[in-house]
């Protein structure tokens, strides 16, 4: 059984959970709605949830900096479990700047994707904040393992500060 260590950032009375494994983090989620959710992200997951803050705290900085608004890029090791096609996303999502946003039709016209498969990634997206899903705009949520309007909302306003 895997262990993963978990812990939560404070934003505006909002408690915002995350884990990790010793790999890096896997899952950050919606403020207040707690730890189980990852389930939904990871279906066959079997793991013993561990509060450690020695394991949990530099990404706790980080995500604490990046809610500040004092960092912009995470330098933290990540431990995504996703397909190829994803990951390519993603990694054109996080060419987005901090406080850009791109409409998913010129996303897909940009870089040569369907707007199915980033439709798929960024409702999929389970490190929130960390790959800034938020920065596509236009994305239907309805079938998603999130209801994010207003966490996607405060974090486009964060950014833009």
């Amino acid at each position: 059984m895997e262990k993963l260590y978990w812990d939560q950032v404070e934003y505006q009375k909002q408690k915002i959970y995350f884990t990790c494994t010793r790999k890096g983090i896997n899952f950050i989620n919606n403020p207040n709605t707690g730890i189980s959710n990852i389930y939904n992200f990871y279906p066959k997951l079997d793991a013993e949830f561990v509060f450690n803050r020695r394991e949990t705290e530099e990404y706790k900085i980080q995500l604490r900096e990046y809610i500040d608004g004092t960092r912009k890029h995470f330098e933290v090791p990540v431990d995504l479990s996703t397909s190829k096609l994803n990951e390519q996303i993603y990694q054109k999502i996080n060419d987005i700047d901090y406080g850009d946003t791109m409409d998913i039709k010129e996303f897909c016209d940009t870089y040569d994707f369907k707007e199915v498969d980033v439709q798929d990634a960024v409702v999929t997206n389970p490190l929130i904040l960390i790959i800034p899903t938020h920065r596509i705009l236009n994305v239907d949520y309805s079938e998603g393992y999130r209801k994010v309007a207003d966490f996607k909302n405060l974090l486009l306003d964060l950014e833009r500060k």
